[in-house]
Order: C-alpha cells, then sequence, then structure tokens
C-alpha cells in the first residue's frame, strides 16, 4: 500500500500542548473544517452502550457542520464509526501509530469505508514499528481535536479516562453517559462524573453540546 499523504494543519489542535506539526491521512480532508466532538469508551461494549449511541446519533447530525471523532478501537470507538457511516453523518478515525499498524481486523471493513466516506488521521508514516505509547499519544490528539469529549462507557482502568484527562488539561468540554453502577463498564463513567464532568442524561442534553437548543440551533461566539 501508498504511503498516507501529508496534511500539515496545526491550527486544529490549537491550544494543544506538543502538537503534531504534520498528520498523515486517507480520507476527505475538509471535514477538519467542520467542529469536531470526539466519542470514547470501552473496548466491551454492552448493550446499553450500543443504544445510547443509537440514541444520540441521529440523523440531525447531518444537517450541522458536526463531525464525529473516535480512535478506531474494537467496542465504542468502532460502533460510532459504523453508526455514523450509516446514517451519513461525517465521522473522524484517529489511529495509533501509521494509519494501517493497529487496525483490528474486525474493523477491516470499518477502516475502509473510512477512507470512502471519512477520515482517518495518524501521526506516524507507513512502516513505523507501533509502539504501546503510540496509544496514549493518539489519545491526547483525540482530545485535542474536538471542543467537546464524551466518555459513553469506561471501566475504571480503560484509556478512556487517560483522554478525559487530556480533555480536562487541554480545557475542552468533557460529559459523560452515566450507568449503573453494578456495571463495571460504568464504574470509570460514574467516577468522571463525581469529580465534576457534564452529565448527559438525554437526547435533549447531547443536541445542547452539539448547539442545538428547543430545536434551534445556537450561535456559538
Amino acid at each position: 500500500m501508498k504511503d498516507s499523504s501529508i496534511i500539515t494543519f496545526p491550527i486544529i489542535f490549537d491550544g494543544l500542548n506538543r502538537f503534531p506539526k504534520h498528520l498523515f491521512y486517507e480520507g476527505d480532508t475538509s471535514l477538519l473544517k467542520k467542529r469536531c466532538i470526539t466519542f470514547v469508551g470501552t473496548r466491551n461494549i454492552t448493550e446499553y452502550g450500543k443504544w445510547c449511541i443509537d440514541h444520540l446519533l441521529g440523523k440531525f447530525l447531518v444537517e450541522l457542520d458536526i463531525a464525529i471523532v473516535s480512535g478506531l478501537a474494537r467496542g465504542v470507538d468502532a460502533y460510532v464509526h459504523q453508526t455514523c457511516l450509516q446514517r451519513g453523518i461525517s465521522t473522524i478515525a484517529i489511529v495509533p501509530g501509521s494509519i494501517n499498524s493497529a487496525i483490528p481486523k474486525c474493523n477491516l471493513e470499518i477502516f475502509n469505508q473510512l477512507k470512502q466516506k471519512g477520515l482517518i488521521l495518524a501521526e506516524y508514516p507507513e512502516g513505523t514499528v507501533l509502539g504501546k505509547e503510540m496509544f496514549v499519544l493518539r489519545n491526547r490528539l483525540l482530545a485535542g481535536i474536538s471542543d467537546s469529549v464524551i466518555v459513553v462507557e469506561a471501566g475504571i482502568g480503560s484509556g478512556s479516562l487517560i483522554t478525559a484527562n487530556f480533555a480536562v488539561e487541554f480545557n475542552r468540554d468533557l460529559y459523560i453517559i452515566p450507568g449503573n453502577i453494578n456495571n463495571n463498564m460504568s464504574h470509570g463513567c460514574n467516577l468522571l462524573a463525581s469529580m465534576g464532568a457534564g452529565i448527559i442524561t438525554c437526547l435533549a442534553d447531547f443536541k445542547e453540546v452539539c448547539g442545538i437548543e428547543n430545536d434551534q440551533v445556537l450561535l456559538k461566539v
């Protein structure tokens, strides 16, 4: 496979320390002109997590100048991208390492669709040996590219909490979807809520994050 193209867009990481001077990409870079909202969560997604994503990512997003960002990992990430692709919602994946170095086999179909209908970003060129630290570096980009980060489901040891910490560090808006206290996949989200993260309790809450209140689009100054 040919090496991915390179873009130089430091402005999309405004306020992000140690941002990359350039990124490698496959897909439609015009999506970077949209307002971005990042969704992250556990690789062990539950039916509750799927229901939440199905409920929030409605077709109303197609009419808005918004792109939904995630990390193309198994679980929440994959379900977010899949839902967006099925509903015609703009979506961006940021992957660790190079474009092709860390794509789970179960996500190859989503990966190929993103190259055609979305955008994939990576910090390193093709041929880079993947290191564990690159997942954390990717998480800082997931937080930095968006003005809002939403954690759907996350256990206490979830990498999504690292993304949430970066969101706080970069002064991004952080939200969680609360869950059952008996479910390990909700413990991380509930912990973030106790520490002050915003709580999305219904579709109206998410629409407000998107700039919609009482079905009226709000202009953000």
